[in-house]
């Protein structure tokens, strides 16, 4: 093989090499202590509610409308935040 062939063979690897699309992302694994409830499930209207609560206090309630792409998100994980770490806000909106 001549070293042009080789240059060639080179520059090819490194051109489509990053050209591609690549998925990478990352997991956090760890126990989900507060499991969100669901508390209303509207198949009609296609709502659903889920709240987050701890000692028989509501902390977050998330309503989803899927029909409209629409969530509305009312309260707050500060005062149990102890209790949800990993875990943020925006992932238990998720979750629900």
């Amino acid at each position: 093989m001549s070293q042009l062939t080789k240059s060639r063979g080179f520059v090819r690897n490194l051109l489509f090499g990053l050209a591609k699309k690549r998925n990478i992302g990352f997991t956090t694994f760890a126990p989900l202590r507060l499991a969100p409830e669901y508390t209303s499930i509207d198949l009609a209207n296609k709502q659903i509610t889920g709240v987050v609560k701890y000692n028989n206090k509501v902390y977050l309630t998330v309503k989803v409308d899927v029909e409209l792409d629409e969530t509305i998100v009312k309260g707050s994980l500060r005062g149990i935040s102890h209790l949800t770490k990993p875990f943020k806000k925006s992932h238990y909106i998720e979750i629900i």
